[in-house]
């Protein structure tokens, strides 16, 4: 088994951490959303609703802004259906926390798996933003995208006879 060198993280090293982390608990939250909301799809509702009434007692705009947010969500909710949620937040969840813990064992074979994937949420996402524009999905639209490319960094300094 080869040696690792050892220098000091950089910056672009930390920042990767972080990345990969962010992605690990992102992943964790999908997936635990998506197993509560099969298990109880009403406790969703009555959360939402919840937080929805305790906002709109407020006087401030964040308050109310809060409130419209988690009413529009709720309704949302009930009116699309909770099963392709339930499957999504599964599914990206799980593959979430399997990609991020291939990256942090640095298995360099799932390295290529790992950026077709991220590459196809990436895709999904800047779908998702163009038919609704929101701060919210650019800003992670962003993140995913420099993600990306400190994974395909990461990779190529593990791998180096990765092709230019």
């Amino acid at each position: 088994m080869p040696t690792e060198s050892r220098r000091p993280p950089t910056v672009i090293d930390r920042l990767y951490a972080v990345g990969v982390s962010i992605k690990g608990v992102d992943g964790v939250i999908e997936l635990l959303a998506g197993l509560l909301l099969w298990l109880s799809p009403t406790l969703a509702h009555a959360l939402l609703a919840g937080v929805a009434g305790e906002a709109r007692e407020g006087d401030s705009g964040v308050l109310r802004f809060i409130a419209r947010n988690m009413g529009r969500l709720d309704s949302d909710l009930a009116h699309s259906g909770l099963v392709f949620l339930i499957v999504f937040l599964i599914a990206h969840g799980a593959v979430k926390v399997a990609l991020v813990y291939c990256l942090v064992r640095k298995w360099h074979r799932a390295y290529p798996y790992a950026l077709g994937i991220l590459i196809a949420f990436l895709a999904y996402q800047l779908y998702a933003f163009v038919l609704t524009p929101t701060v919210g999905i650019g800003l992670f639209t962003v993140l995913d995208a420099a993600i990306i490319v400190l994974v395909y960094k990461e990779y190529r300094e593990l791998n180096p006879r990765v092709n230019t």
